[in-house]
């Protein structure tokens, strides 16, 4: 995956979104774990961070999610697709490890919406997906998509599961309606 940060902008009189050329990390001694730090570190509790607190933390105040968008590439390396997915929420739960502040792990649940995805009949270069990409129209408020992740606790460096991948589903209304039923 690739965490993306776009600029939205009017183009033609009409939202759209443009990469910056930034990227954002969310594991690792980054994003996720600063929200957490100000937080005041909590554990064995759920706690809450929005796409405008991200875009906060990663700017330095500069921006927030009226200028700009944590977009998601969740397959770059795709040679017949684009995917793209924004980061709207993550919704956490920091297990405690040895003391109260010191966390074991971090399962969280990110909520997603569609942003583009379009498949191709043959290989496309990175120029074509270049063009693509380079302008969008801002989507409308659409269907919530939610995506469950973890991140390891210190002794890992706050990284994602399995050795720093990002292995998991997106999982849309009616598969979350079926799976609601168990817990």
């Amino acid at each position: 995956m690739a965490f993306l940060l776009y600029e939205k902008l009017l183009q033609n009189g009409a939202p759209a979104l443009r990469p910056t050329g930034e990227h954002f990390r969310l594991a690792g001694y980054n994003l996720v774990y600063q929200a957490w730090e100000k937080r005041g570190r909590p554990t064995n509790q759920g706690w809450h961070v929005s796409a405008d607190e991200i875009i906060t933390l990663h700017t330095g105040g500069a921006h927030n999610h009226q200028t700009r968008r944590l977009i998601i590439d969740f397959h770059p390396s795709a040679k017949r697709r684009i995917g793209l997915i924004e980061l709207l929420d993550i919704y956490a739960y920091t297990h405690q490890a040895n003391a109260p502040g010191e966390a074991a792990w971090t399962p969280m649940m990110l909520r997603l919406q569609d942003v583009l995805y379009k498949e191709f009949d043959h290989d496309i270069t990175p120029e074509e997906k270049q063009d693509v990409i380079v302008s969008i129209p801002e989507p409308e408020t659409g269907e919530d998509v939610v995506e469950f992740l973890y991140l390891n606790g210190p002794d890992k460096g706050w990284n994602f599961g399995r050795s720093g991948s990002t292995n998991a589903g997106f999982i849309h209304t009616a598969a979350r309606k079926y799976f609601r039923r168990f817990f």
